[in-house]
């Protein structure tokens, strides 16, 4: 059982998986936060009943926003050092965690991504997301000057440090990816990858879902990255944040 690590879910209409995916994390960790963003169906109930502390959102706010949630009352209630975002809908192997909160353990990053890409490591993605991964990938390897294979990876592990950063007005509150890992290399956290497999998504939707979502996902982040890339200020904005009560 891992004892020192938090795991954050944001879920939205997951209530066909939940229960399974809480049961599974349950065998690996002692405490889950579920965030529901304003689900239109028993999401939150079946968490609850599931056994994790759940947060709920009025309305349906966006992924970042539900991160930004969860780190918030992490951070003011809860004593883990660390904290790992999970997917709701069935993707993620808890298998991984382990892994993860290793590398955070040896403090080695205060960032820890689960590639899919990396070796050993194994995605089930569509061909048109793993292109889109890979763009991503060359584009943040090149500005951060650090190989990034998977900057799009859900699964992550980070810092009380970072999550801190991650509460306040600089968090993108739709889509935190690759422009997030930017950011955090100019403050000068350190950012670290380990392999993990992914398996296919339980049910189509969730989070992540929607028509025009692609589309603008790519221009959102296309924008950011170049905005946090061309900042100069972003270690003065750590430094602040650390200081603010």
């Amino acid at each position: 059982m891992i004892e020192d690590v938090l795991i954050i879910v944001p879920a939205f209409n997951e209530a066909m998986v939940i229960e399974d995916t809480l049961g599974e994390l349950k065998k690996f960790v002692s405490r889950v936060v579920v965030v529901d963003d304003g689900s239109q169906d028993d999401t939150g109930a079946k968490a609850k009943r599931s056994g994790a502390i759940v947060l709920r959102h009025c309305a349906n706010v966006g992924y970042g926003a539900a991160l930004k949630t969860g780190f918030t009352f992490a951070l003011r209630y809860c004593q883990e050092p660390f904290f790992i975002t999970f997917d709701a809908d069935g993707q993620h192997d808890p298998e991984f965690l382990q892994l993860l909160a290793d590398t955070l353990r040896k403090d080695c990053a205060d960032y820890v991504i689960g590639s899919r890409f990396l070796k050993r490591g194994s995605s089930r993605s569509p061909v048109a997301r793993k292109i889109g991964s890979k763009i991503f990938s060359i584009a943040t390897s090149a500005l951060i000057r650090q190989r990034i294979t998977d900057p799009t990876s859900g699964m992550v592990g980070l810092t009380r440090a970072v999550a801190k950063i991650f509460t306040s007005n600089l968090f993108p509150l739709d889509f935190p990816d690759a422009d997030v890992l930017i950011m955090l290399s100019r403050m000068g956290f350190r950012i670290a990858e380990v392999p993990v497999e992914m398996r296919p998504a339980k049910r189509p939707g969730g989070m992540h879902s929607g028509v025009l979502k692609p589309a603008y996902y790519l221009a959102k982040m296309s924008v950011s990255m170049v905005h946090f890339a061309l900042r100069t200020d972003l270690k003065k904005k750590r430094r602040e944040i650390e200081d603010a009560v």
